[in-house]
């Protein structure tokens, strides 16, 4: 698709559905990841990313998140979710801005740069495990990046 029918499809999305969420496959720089477009332009609520899931399910987690936005949630850095994956807390933070050129290009692209703001989603192992500690297992170290400070 080229550039013009992605910005269309785009616009059409946020027009339709208050957002679009965009989606980038794994490779070698790093896990797959999906994020929020449009929801800071349409209910003026933070864009969401997520890191390492499978591509549906992120998808699934975004649009439900959105539609609770929609009916007048907002989702706060430095705070636990419970209601967004089923029997786990995601613990919600700021990403800083230095990531946003390589997770939310084309955010930047559609806001017209950085000035928009865009928080995390983070998710703990089956077990309840955080990314940030000491349990946190080695061999899925690289799958969920913290794009920010996990404290105030």
């Amino acid at each position: 698709m080229d550039k013009a029918k992605r910005d269309e499809k785009l616009e059409d999305d946020i027009r339709q559905y208050g957002l679009q969420v965009l989606h980038i496959l794994e490779d070698e720089s790093g896990p797959g990841f999906s994020y929020s477009i449009g929801l800071f332009k349409t209910y003026g609520h933070a864009e969401i990313i997520m890191v390492g899931l499978k591509q549906d399910l992120m998808h699934i987690l975004i649009n439900d998140m959105a539609e609770e936005i929609k009916k007048g949630k907002t989702y706060s850095p430095f705070e636990f979710e419970a209601d967004i994956l089923d029997d786990f807390d995601c613990y919600i933070i700021d990403v800083d801005k230095p990531y946003y050129y390589s997770y939310a290009r084309q955010a930047q692209n559609y806001y017209g740069g950085d000035d928009f703001p865009l928080i995390q989603c983070i998710y703990p192992t089956v077990k309840g495990i955080y990314p940030w500690e000491d349990e946190w297992p080695e061999n899925i170290k690289d799958l969920q990046p913290i794009l920010g400070s996990i404290n105030q």
